[in-house]
């Protein structure tokens, strides 16, 4: 098997489709740098699976696609196609020839092929899985690949050795085995989950399911009697009505009758109300007028004082204005003054400007020619270097090309040498390899008889492991059960911890208020909580104190009466309903006297005071005994009625049972049966389930223990049997292999004979290549002499011009001095001639503002002459106002006091009036009233109908009409009442009913069923997987350790023949985990102490990883090897070494090489040069190295 071909479209610099054809043999592939010559190597890798971009030295998977150019556009997609020759059937496919096809879009799709069928990148991997090809192989190595071999981290260089050693195929069962494990696992843990929570969920339902059946029983039962009480109360309400509405008809027409006698007389009174409204109107006119004639008297007299302020006011600014006139007179004669002085200074700047000029002028005349002639010497100056810069560049390459011919001369004679030493080492290889074929012919007899061995005892282990297996499923079902027990009480525990929590089997008004106080620090002070909270009874005596306390289990304790005030207050604001309350403070025990208890206890069947059967703090006492102090507890009902009868019936009785004699004789009791827990028993079942899920925890932690023991023998077995089954498979693999090791070695011995002739011809061709070489380099050494000779010559003619121009040089400098001195003088001239302009300016600015603000004062001056005058002849008019005013107002006075006065007179007529109508109004009122209460008669009357309708539709959707065929004869209303009670009673005693629980029951039973086989299914598909990978690491290490120990022997041999001498060594820095042991080389190169990797130079390094990889390669030949620059690092005597072994294992491996060096080119057989002709483009040129030499 072998590359043959490789095709390159739109991947990177290579825009254009390019071929390259490969035959066995070594390949070079050169170039300057930048050319493109590593994308071919990029490519392969590419093609072959490389997923990380990194490593393609890119960013995105987008860069790989060529980029565009100045000239060229970008590409839609890259694609190579990598074809082997597969005649050998190395690769696990039925074709002589594959291709292997990737592409990549800029939209970011991919695809593979082989042989141009699609398929998964996968598949692309498992081809090439053992052959060296592939992302951890050694077909492809670069600069990054030698780095990993030489990393510190001894981790880093893994990949290679795995690949070489045969392992990969495993590692990637393995890791395939162990995600499918995770995620088997992953969904256990989802699924037992689930289980754990339909376990919770089942017995609760149950419970529930259970209780709304009976719901649904009492509530059918509760609907028939209600609709028939309802329409009972229907019909006599309707009765009641009509009675209602005859009376209201009466009471309506008394109402009509006073109405009318009142519309006359308030008619009568209106009229005089009108004509007493118009008196009003006239009177507050007047006074309007009165008001408004004393407010213009005021008014008038104001705007005099405030005129005269004025006149005052206008006469002090006519004085300011004079004298500030006066000063800006004085300020014009100063400025004309100054404007003189500053005129005769600015005629002497301008003639001083103009001499200073005119030097200034000719001086930068004289510059300009000095700098001309300068510049034109540089120029010179700079065009001679430039040729000796040229000739020493030529010079430089001869004396390159001289060395160059010298390296290759003293590499012809090291390839000699190297000859020699490697057709004595083949001949060493060739006797080697013969004795290890007898060696190989005993150890596969030695194999054969040991698999007959190993295969009995693992038939007598399963036997074994048989036997405990049956032991260990008798353990687990009883472990089923306790996990059942345990499930039934934790839903039981959970349901009575749910129902206490939310108060269940407490009275509605009850649980609201205490859930009120939960919620309210303000409410909750001085609350203690229901009285069934706050005690506690022993199991024995549970019934007979429930039932002795009945319903006032549920009353609530408060410190005083104060507090109970507040919570009664709290129920009506909220229409909660009715609670009793019990106030520490208040409430006072009461007892039987101490000779009749002393007589009660010496009674057939006493237990007790009922009061000291309860357990409960001090504070609570006087409270129970109030409840409890007179009840006495006996066994059972005929102690009971001989007690109430020997004591005339003077206290209670209650037995263990719950029935009560009462005081006065008469008895309650009967059956409990269908109730919920009572309030009392709950807590102490509570408390027996924590310590019976205790007692189930412990039972199953101890089984578990046996359980796990079993486990544990059962594990050993299967680790002896899988030990065995690894033994087998090694044993089994061993005899392969060494059947295959003898194939090969046959091989090697004829590969031997064949290299040995292949030496001998070229020693004799290197012999012809070194004269001709010799020649070469005499007549480089004569055209050096000459190149030398003409750059002294133009070294003299740069000097003797350097010379004129340092003294052009002074004269400019001293022209550049002289120059800044006069355009420092010209700069001062010409602010001083800005300063002064800019000062004759602002007087002129000056001047012209001041006579403004004269003519400006002159003018305000006037106006307030003008503005005086006038104000004065205002006041006159003003004065003559007020006379005219007082007249007026004195008329005004007198005619409203006589309309006061007849106004007095029409109210007194109005306030008779009124007193009747107030007396009519009176009388209707207290008719409306009675009218009133009829018209609410009527509308509760009819409210309760509405209300009763109103329950029928709320409750059971039925109207009046709808429910007349339900109809029957339900006996006495209070008998038909009293059971609708017990029914209300018996649903509240059930609590909240979950009807849907019924359904939910079934569906969770039934998907807790399926999810429990599902269970079941999963933990086998575990255990398998788990063994699989067990098998699997078995194996990998086996292989792995034999592969490595026979790396490391060829490691040794390669590197003594690449160093000519030395030793080096291999050694795993975890040897008891050798999967993910990293690796480190110890090398001791020739004449030097044994050392680390990291302590050669970098030459002895790179060659040290070279060794590595042809040590690989000649252990486990890969059909190809691309080497990306790997001997850049390598002087040429090393290099020269470096293209000899490949020569040597390019029988057995084609080598594509990436190089700059001639060592490497000249062993070559064909050539391919990378040139960008376009820039941005890479090319491809070949040459057939091997006729060129044959000719």
């Amino acid at each position: 098997m072998y590359l043959k071909k490789l095709e390159i479209q739109g991947f990177k610099s290579f825009a254009d489709k390019i071929t390259l054809e490969f035959d066995s043999g070594i390949t070079s592939v050169v170039g300057p740098n930048g050319s493109g010559k590593s994308n071919i190597a990029d490519a392969i890798r590419w093609v072959l699976g490389e997923q990380s971009i990194k490593t393609l030295r890119g960013s995105k998977m987008e860069d790989v696609i060529f980029a565009g150019t100045e000239h060229r556009r970008p590409l839609g997609f890259a694609e190579v196609s990598i074809t082997f020759d597969n005649s050998s059937g190395k690769l696990p496919i039925e074709y002589s020839e594959v291709t292997v096809t990737r592409r990549v879009f800029r939209s970011g799709e991919s695809e593979y092929m082989i042989n141009k069928t699609p398929c998964r990148l996968k598949d692309i991997y498992q081809l090439f899985f053992d052959t060296g090809i592939g992302r951890e192989g050694y077909s492809v190595i670069g600069q990054g690949r030698i780095d990993e071999i030489l990393s510190t981290k001894s981790e880093d260089r893994r990949g290679v050795f795995e690949e070489a050693s045969g392992i990969m195929k495993y590692k990637t069962r393995k890791l395939e085995a162990e995600k499918k494990l995770e995620l088997t696992k992953q969904n256990l843990l989802r699924i037992n989950d689930i289980i754990n929570e339909l376990e919770n969920q089942l017995e609760p339902l149950k419970v529930q399911s259970e209780i709304a059946r009976k719901y649904l029983r009492l509530k059918e039962e509760l609907k028939e009697l209600e609709i028939n009480v309802c329409l009972n109360n229907i019909d006599k309400l309707r009765e009641k009505l009509k009675d209602i509405e005859k009376l209201y008809t009466e009471a309506k027409e008394n109402v009509d009758t006073e109405t009318n006698r009142l519309e006359t007389i308030t008619t009568e009174n209106s009229k005089k109300t009108e004509l007493l409204k118009a008196y009003d109107e006239r009177l507050n006119a007047l006074r309007e007028e009165y008001y408004n004639i004393e407010g213009n008297l005021e008014r008038c007299q104001s705007e005099i004082r405030i005129n005269e302020e004025k006149i005052s006011s206008l006469k002090q600014n006519i004085d300011r204005i004079d004298n500030e006139v006066k000063e800006l007179e004085l300020k014009q004669v100063e400025l004309a003054k100054d404007k003189q002085s500053r005129q005769g200074k600015l005629e002497y700047l301008n003639k001083q400007y103009e001499v200073y000029s005119n030097k200034l002028s000719d001086y930068e005349k004289q510059l300009e020619e000095v700098m001309a002639s300068l510049s034109e010497s540089e120029r010179y100056i700079e065009k001679l270097k430039i040729t000796v810069m040229d000739k020493l560049d030529l010079l430089s390459d001869k004396k390159t090309q001289i060395n160059s011919i010298k390296s290759h001369i003293e590499g012809i004679e090291k390839r000699q040498k190297s000859i020699d030493n490697e057709l004595f080492q083949i001949s060493l290889e060739s006797d080697r390899e013969k004795l290890k074929k007898e060696e190989l012919t005993a150890s596969i007899q030695s194999f054969r008889e040991s698999l007959i061995r190993i295969k009995a005892d693992i038939e007598k282990n399963k036997k074994s492991k048989e036997e405990l297996e049956a032991k260990l499923d008798g353990y687990r079902k009883k472990q089923n059960g306790l996990k059942t027990a345990f499930q039934v009480k934790n839903s039981r525990h959970k349901m009575l911890k749910e129902m206490e929590r939310n108060l269940e089997g407490y009275n509605r008004t009850v649980k609201e208020f205490l859930h009120a106080c939960d919620n309210s620090p303000e409410l909750s002070a001085g609350i203690h909580g229901a009285l069934a909270q706050l005690i506690e009874v022993d199991k024995k005596f549970v019934t007979a104190i429930e039932m002795s306390l009945g319903s006032a289990l549920q009353n609530i304790v408060t410190d005083r009466e104060e507090d109970a005030k507040k919570a009664i207050e709290f129920l009506k604001s909220r229409n909660l309903g009715r609670a009793t309350f019990l106030p520490i403070s208040a409430v006072k025990g009461k007892s039987i006297d101490q000779n009749t208890l002393d007589r009660i206890r010496n009674s057939e069947g006493y237990c007790g005071v009922a009061s000291d059967l309860v357990k409960c703090e001090e504070k609570y006492r006087q409270i129970i005994l109030n409840l409890l102090g007179r009840v006495i507890v006996v066994d059972n009902m005929d102690s009971a009625i001989k007690m109430s009868r020997k004591f005339n019936y003077s206290f209670r009785v209650v037995t263990l049972d719950g029935d009560i004699f009462n005081t006065g004789g008469s008895i309650t009791g009967g059956s409990r049966e269908g109730r919920n827990i009572s309030l009392l028993s709950r807590s102490r079942e509570i408390q027996e389930l924590e310590e019976q899920i205790q007692k189930i925890l412990q039972d199953e932690s101890l089984l578990e223990k046996e359980i796990n023991e079993l486990i544990e023998k059962i594990t050993v077995i299967d680790e002896e049997i899988t030990r065995m089954e690894t033994e087998y498979k090694n044993s089994e693999l061993s005899l392969i292999r060494d059947e295959s090791h003898l194939a090969q070695i046959n091989d090697n011995i004829s590969k031997y004979a064949a290299r040995m002739d292949m030496l001998r011809q070229e020693k004799e061709q290197l012999s012809r290549q070194k004269k001709e070489t010799e020649r070469e380099q005499e007549k480089y050494k004569a055209e050096l002499v000459q190149i030398e000779n003409e750059i002294e010559e133009t070294k003299r003619i740069i000097a003797e011009h350097q010379e004129k121009q340092k003294e052009n040089q002074t004269v400019r400098d001293s022209l550049y001095n002289d120059i800044t001195g006069f355009k420092i003088s010209v700069n001062s001239i010409l602010e001083s001639l800005n300063s002064v302009r800019e000062s004759l300016d602002k007087i002129e600015s000056e001047s012209a503002a001041l006579g403004k603000s004269i003519k400006r004062k002159e003018t305000e001056k006037s106006k307030n002459a003008e503005e005086m005058n006038s104000i004065m002849e205002k006041n006159e008019g003003i004065k003559q106002t007020i006379k005219k005013q007082q007249q007026e107002k004195d008329g005004k006075t007198f005619e409203l006091d006589r309309i006061s006065e007849e106004k007095k007179v029409l109210e007194e007529e109005i306030y008779d009036i009124v007193n009747k109508i107030n007396e009519i109004n009176k009388n209707i009122l207290l008719m409306q009233e009675e009218l009133s209460r009829l018209e609410i008669r009527k509308s509760k009357v009819e409210s309760d109908i509405e209300a009763i309708q109103n329950k029928m539709w709320d409750e059971y959707e039925l109207t009046y009409t709808n429910a007349l065929p339900l109809r029957k004869d339900i006996g006495a209303m209070s008998s038909a009442q009293k059971r609708i009670d017990e029914l209300k009673s018996q649903i509240r005693e059930l609590g909240n009913v979950n009807v849907s629980s019924i359904d939910e029951y079934i569906k969770t039973k039934e998907r807790y069923e399926f999810m429990t086989a599902q269970r079941d299914d999963m933990e086998q598909a575990k255990e398998k997987l788990r063994r699989m990978i067990s098998e699997i690491t078995s194996v990998m290490k086996k292989q792995f350790i034999e592969q490595f120990e026979l790396i490391n022997k060829n490691f040794d041999i390669v590197f003594k023949e690449l160093f000519d001498g030395g030793r080096a060594s291999l050694k795993l820095t975890d040897e008891e985990n050798v999967l993910e042991s990293g690796i480190e080389i110890h090398v001791q190169p020739p004449g030097k102490k044994l050392q680390n990797m990291a302590l050669l130079s970098g030459g002895e390094r790179a060659f040290t990883a070279i060794a590595l990889l042809f040590a690989i390669l000649r252990l486990r030949p890969s059909p190809f090897c691309v080497l990306d620059e790997i001997e850049a690092a390598l002087d040429d005597a090393n290099v020269s070494r470096f293209a000899e072994y490949l020569h040597k294992l390019s029988s057995s491996t084609q080598f594509i090489v990436i190089t700059h060096r001639k060592g490497t080119m000249e062993a070559s057989d064909m050539l391919y040069g990378v040139t960008m002709q376009e820039r941005g483009i890479s090319k491809i040129v070949s040459m057939n190295l091997k006729q060129d030499k044959a000719v």
